[in-house]
């Protein structure tokens, strides 16, 4: 006798991860080649045009896609520096603008705004180091980050990130408790307090259903 089709299938969520630059796409998907998620669609996308606008529009049409988890994660520095150009111009800041897509995005419980304060290289120093310093930009953090023996020789370059011999998602997984800590201890990015440093990146584990605990000591 034929074997009968379960009536209950299980559904594959899909998550959309957006995000501004090539390095987070990179990292994502190495995160999805080293970690088990069977049940989980991971789509790390990245706009030829980073517009906030633009990016915003797209968190919106993936809502409509019927996603079941929409994540935005955005490094802060880059924004700075857009809104005190925009500033200069006379025009409405890109802090503020931004501010204005979060509050609107408020209202859908499936939707995930993420700030990285200066950026996603922080992350990778909160593997090593348990620290709130405010770095004003990217570049100051790398030049931290290489001083960590591990990463001495970091680029952002698909080659670097996706090395065969050691991928950086593999280089940094030992230590993603310590920095899951490290970044949890710093808090919730807020508009009101601007230059803090933070990596709200962290938050993704969770979201997605990755399990830390395996590495714990």
């Amino acid at each position: 006798m034929a074997r009968r089709k379960s009536k209950f299938r299980r559904i594959r969520e899909k998550y959309s991860i957006i995000v501004d630059g090539k390095c987070e796409k990179w990292y994502f998907q190495l995160l999805k080649k080293h970690e088990n998620l069977q049940s989980v669609d991971i789509v790390p996308e990245l706009l030829s045009r980073r517009k906030l606008k633009d990016v915003f529009s797209l968190v919106v049409e993936k809502i409509k896609e019927g996603y079941d988890k929409v994540i935005w994660v955005l490094d802060f520095d880059v924004l700075v520096k857009e809104d005190r150009e925009t500033r200069k111009r006379g025009k409405k800041g890109k802090i503020q603008e931004f501010k204005e897509y979060v509050d609107r995005l408020r209202k859908h419980k499936n939707v995930f705004v993420l700030v990285n304060t200066p950026c996603l290289e922080f992350w990778y120093l909160l593997h090593f180091r348990r620290t709130g310093r405010y770095f004003g930009n990217c570049d100051k953090v790398i030049k931290c980050l290489k001083k960590v023996e591990l990463l001495s020789d970091y680029e952002k370059s698909e080659r670097y990130y996706k090395k065969a011999s050691s991928d950086i998602y593999e280089k940094l997984k030992p230590f993603q408790n310590a920095a899951i800590k490290n970044a949890e201890s710093l808090g919730d990015f807020d508009f009101n307090d601007c230059q803090r440093a933070k990596a709200e990146i962290y938050k993704v584990f969770e979201i997605i259903g990755v399990s830390t605990e395996r590495n714990r000591v």
